[in-house]
C-alpha cells in the first residue's frame, strides 16, 4: 500500500511539473487516453518541409565565357565550321595514334551535327516569319538560334581541345583551352632574391669633403682652380720606345671611289630546282627560270614566287587532284590516297580483290565490282595506272614517260586540268541544253499534230456540206496552176500571129 501511495504522489508531482512547462495540451489526447510516443515513420509523414530563408542563387560559370564576334554572328555557319575543324582534328589524332583525343573530337562533331539540323529547321522558320511579315517571331527565333549555338559550343567542350585564338574567333573566351606554346616544366625554376650589393669603401687616409665646403666665399673661380692645381699631382711623361707608325688619313667613302675603276662583277650559275642551271646576269632582267621537279620541265616563270604551285595545281602532269577531296596527289600514288588518306571518303573504300585498285567496301561484299577493273593483279614490280588501267612499272622514269606521252585517260596532256566545279557546271549546261532540245521536238510535233487536226476537222465539214470526200484545194498552188494555164495561152496565140503573118 506503501509503494502504490508514493507511485501516485510522483506521479502527481509529475504532472504539475508536466503542466508548468506547457506540456499539459499535448499530453492530452482527444480519447482522453494516456500519452503515447508517435512512430518515427508517422512523424516524418505529418513533418512538413518548412521555409529555411536560404538565397536562390543563380549559378554563374567561372572560366567560361561568350561574346560577339564575326565568325559567330551567323550561329549556323559557327556551328558548320567549328563541326569541320574538329572533324580535322579527329584525323589528325588519329594518325598521331591518339585514340582518346580522335573520339572526343569525333564526338563532339556529332553534337554539332544534331544542333546543325536544329539550326536549319529554326532557319527556315524564320525565313516563314519573315515573308509573312512577323518581325517579333523572327526576333524570337534569332533569339532561339543563338542559344541552340551556344548551348552546343558548351556541351560539345571544343574548348579543351582546341586552341585559345580559334575559340576567341568563335566568341569563346575560356580557361580551359590549351596552350599554344606552354613552357616546358624542366625549364621553370624560382627566382632566387637578389644579393644585397655592397657600398664601395671609402679609403683610410682620405678626407671626405662637401661640395660646399669646397667652395670659397667669393663667386669667383680663381680660388677653385688654384687648389685643383695644387692638389693634383703632376703627370707622368712616357718617353716612347718605338718610332710611331704613320696613322692613315680617313676619307669619305664617297670621295675615295673618284676615278677608282670597279672590277668585273663575275657571272653566277645559279642552280635550278630541278638541277640545271642558268647564267644570271645582273645586268639583265630577271629570267625566274625554274624546273618542275616531277615531270623535268623547265619553264620561264616556274621560279617566280607561287608559280611552281601554280604548276602543280593545274599544269603539272605527273600529278592530280583528287575528284572527292580536291587534295593534289601523285598518280602513282592516287590509289593509296582513296584507300587511307582521303578526308572526304574516310575508309569507305578498299583495295580490290581481283586487281588492287580502290573500290568501295559495300560493293566488293555484294560481290560487285568496279568498271575499270582488269580482272588480274598487275605483273611484278609493275602497277596500274589509276585513270588508264595499264600496267607501268613502279620506278620514277616509266611513270614520267607513261603520264607524258602514253596515258589516254591524262586530263593534263591536252591543256591544264579543268575545275571540278567547272566541269560539273558544263555538264549542267550540256543536260539541260539536251533537255531544252527534247522539248522543243515535242512541242514541235504537237503543232504537227494539231495542224493535221485541223485539216481533218476542215475536210469532214467539207465532206458533211457537199457530200463529197474530196481533197482541200491550196490556194497557193491554184494560183500557181492558173498562171501556167495563162503563160501558156499567150504562147500559142502569139505562135498563130505568127503563122499568118508567114502566109500573108
Amino acid at each position: 500500500m506503501s509503494s502504490s501511495r508514493n507511485f501516485d504522489l510522483e506521479y502527481d508531482d509529475y504532472k504539475e511539473r508536466r503542466n508548468a512547462a506547457g506540456m499539459g495540451s499535448r499530453a492530452s489526447s482527444r480519447n482522453g487516453g494516456r500519452f503515447k510516443p508517435i512512430d518515427k515513420e508517422k512523424e516524418k509523414e505529418k513533418k512538413e518541409i518548412g521555409d529555411y530563408g536560404l538565397p536562390k542563387n543563380e549559378y554563374k560559370m567561372q572560366g567560361y565565357d561568350e561574346r560577339s564576334s564575326d565568325v559567330g554572328a551567323d550561329p549556323l555557319a559557327s556551328v558548320r565550321t567549328l563541326r569541320n575543324n574538329l572533324r580535322v582534328m579527329s584525323l589528325e589524332h588519329r594518325d598521331k595514334d591518339e585514340p582518346v583525343k580522335s573520339h572526343l573530337c569525333q564526338s563532339a562533331c556529332d553534337d554539332l551535327s544534331k544542333a546543325e539540323k536544329q539550326l536549319v529547321d529554326l532557319s527556315h522558320k524564320r525565313s516563314d516569319a519573315v515573308v509573312r511579315g512577323d518581325s517579333r517571331q523572327a526576333e524570337q527565333i534569332a533569339k532561339d538560334m543563338d542559344r541552340v549555338k551556344s548551348d552546343a559550343i558548351r556541351n560539345a567542350y571544343s574548348d579543351l581541345m582546341m586552341e585559345d585564338g580559334t575559340m576567341k574567333a568563335f566568341g569563346v573566351n575560356s580557361k580551359w583551352t590549351p596552350d599554344k606554346n606552354p613552357m616546358p616544366s624542366d625549364d621553370w625554376k624560382p627566382m632566387t632574391p637578389m644579393k644585397p650589393r655592397k657600398r664601395a669603401e671609402t679609403p683610410k687616409g682620405r678626407k671626405t669633403e662637401s661640395r660646399q665646403s669646397n667652395r670659397g666665399n667669393n663667386d669667383n673661380g680663381d680660388q677653385r682652380m688654384t687648389s685643383k692645381a695644387t692638389t693634383r699631382s703632376p703627370e707622368r711623361r712616357v718617353i716612347p720606345t718605338e718610332p710611331s707608325k704613320p696613322k692613315t688619313t680617313r676619307k669619305n667613302q664617297r670621295l675615295s671611289t673618284i676615278g677608282h675603276v670597279p672590277e668585273a662583277i663575275p657571272v653566277v650559275d645559279t642552280p635550278l630546282p630541278g638541277g640545271s642551271t642558268v647564267q644570271d646576269d645582273p645586268y639583265k632582267m630577271p629570267t625566274y627560270v625554274g624546273r618542275c621537279p616531277h615531270c623535268q620541265l623547265t619553264e620561264s616563270g616556274l621560279g617566280r614566287a607561287g608559280g611552281m604551285e601554280k604548276h602543280f595545281a593545274k599544269y603539272c602532269k605527273v600529278m592530280t587532284s583528287c575528284k572527292y577531296c580536291m587534295k593534289l596527289t601523285m598518280v602513282s600514288q592516287l590509289t593509296d590516297h582513296l584507300i587511307y588518306r582521303c578526308e572526304f571518303l574516310q575508309d569507305t573504300m578498299e583495295a580490290c580483290n581481283d586487281c588492287g585498285l580502290a573500290i568501295e567496301k559495300e560493293d566488293q561484299k555484294r560481290g560487285g565490282s568496279h568498271p575499270m577493273c582488269r580482272g588480274r593483279r598487275p605483273p611484278t614490280g609493275a602497277q596500274w595506272c589509276p585513270l588508264c588501267t595499264i600496267a607501268v612499272e613502279d620506278n620514277e622514269e616509266n611513270w614520267r614517260e607513261h603520264l607524258l606521252n602514253n596515258c589516254y585517260n591524262n586530263q593534263r596532256r591536252d591543256g591544264p586540268e579543268k575545275d571540278p566545279w567547272e566541269m560539273k557546271q558544263e555538264q549542267e549546261d550540256i543536260l539541260l541544253g539536251a533537255k531544252e532540245k527534247k522539248k522543243r521536238e515535242m512541242e514541235e510535233e504537237e503543232r504537227l499534230k494539231k495542224e493535221a487536226e485541223i485539216r481533218r476537222q476542215q475536210q469532214q465539214v467539207v465532206v458533211n456540206n457537199t457530200g463529197y470526200p474530196g481533197k482541200m484545194i491550196d490556194a497557193d498552188k491554184l494560183v500557181v496552176a492558173l498562171q501556167e494555164i495563162q503563160e501558156r495561152k499567150k504562147a500559142e496565140k502569139k505562135k498563130k500571129l505568127k503563122d499568118i503573118e508567114k502566109e500573108t
